[in-house]
């Protein structure tokens, strides 16, 4: 395993300790009317009986700028909760702890340049990490993260319907009848329609869902991505919206379109039992309470930050490069 501390400070990399773990700058919305109606008539269907809801948790600790260019060093701590019968359990414990890993995000010219690629290892003096490369760092600590809620999701997929906290932008697995999986979006970046039928969404009152609509998933024509929209208050504007998505093969959607559509009914009326408007809760309704369950469960497993921040800084002004097995 390669120690990078040595490669750090022979580039001379200005390293700064990132104060605000959960910062988000808010983006405009792409209206582009990219989607097509694919659900006639609104389907009604019961909750599931069994729902897992899977989600991470993020703290970025530094930013270490190398040849101009900037790599994020975070921890990424993945797990889930099950909702059965109004109660809702961890599906981890200390003894069977969630996913948690310290994650080295670059672009590629830094992995190029120090010949790494996002199936290493590596270590900063005694801090392990696994390295995450992209466009920049952190496009690839986005993907390192798809990556290890794709993992899970896939974990616990046949046993219960799971929803991953979050956009599907995998095309595997696909849609399962009655079990998903299923992204939440609560933080809308692409409305897939223009801006007037977006309005319509955002002025729904609080349990009222769109119609089904399709897009294609990403470039690639042989899935399609299906969504709803969910108001999760009635207070107009984005307040409470959410999306809610599922993808499928192309050739397989009309022969189980009606499973689909009931399927993410069934989600939707799920999420309005347990979500929240009474504006008592950070990020409710959008956040519903087994994502904020989960969520507070899963910082217990974060790292002492003053730890990983001094055992950085300690192992950048000291010792000489080296490699272990």
């Amino acid at each position: 395993m390669i120690d990078l501390a040595g490669m750090i400070r022979n580039a001379s990399a200005r390293i700064t300790v990132i104060s605000h773990r959960e910062e988000m700058l808010p983006v405009d919305i792409e209206y582009v009317p990219s989607s097509w109606p694919v659900e006639e008539d609104l389907i009604t269907a019961q909750c599931p009986k069994k729902v897992i809801f899977v989600d991470s948790r993020r703290r970025r600790y530094a930013s270490i700028e190398v040849e101009g260019c900037v790599i994020l060093l975070s921890q990424v701590v993945t797990g889930a909760v099950l909702l059965e019968k109004d109660r809702c359990v961890p599906l981890f414990s200390p003894d069977n702890p969630p996913m948690v890993n310290l994650v080295l995000g670059m672009p590629e010219f830094i992995a190029n340049l120090w010949g790494l690629s996002s199936d290493q290892r590596v270590m900063i003096g005694n801090l392990v990490c696994d390295v995450a490369v992209g466009l920049n760092a952190k496009d690839a600590t986005d993907l390192y993260m798809q990556g290890i809620e794709k993992k899970i999701v896939e974990k616990f997929l046949p046993d219960a319907l799971v929803i991953k906290d979050g956009a599907i932008d995998f095309a595997t697995p696909t849609f399962l009848v009655e079990h998903g999986p299923i992204g939440l979006v609560k933080n809308i970046h692409k409305a897939y329609v223009d801006r007037d039928k977006f309005k319509v969404f955002s002025s729904m009152k609080k349990g009222q869902r769109s119609k089904c609509i399709a897009v294609e998933l990403g470039h690639d024509t042989e899935y399609l991505k299906i969504m709803t929209y969910l108001k999760l208050s009635s207070t107009p504007g984005l307040r409470g919206l959410v999306r809610i998505e599922t993808v499928i093969e192309k050739d397989r959607f009309e022969r189980v379109k009606n499973d689909v559509f009931a399927t993410l009914a069934g989600v939707c009326d799920t999420l309005i039992k347990v979500s929240d408007d009474s504006g008592l809760i950070p990020r409710a309704p959008e956040d519903t309470l087994p994502m904020v369950f989960l969520e507070r469960y899963l910082d217990q497993y974060f790292y002492n930050e003053t730890y990983v921040k001094c055992a950085l800084i300690q192992s950048i002004n000291s010792g000489d490069f080296k490699k272990t097995s």
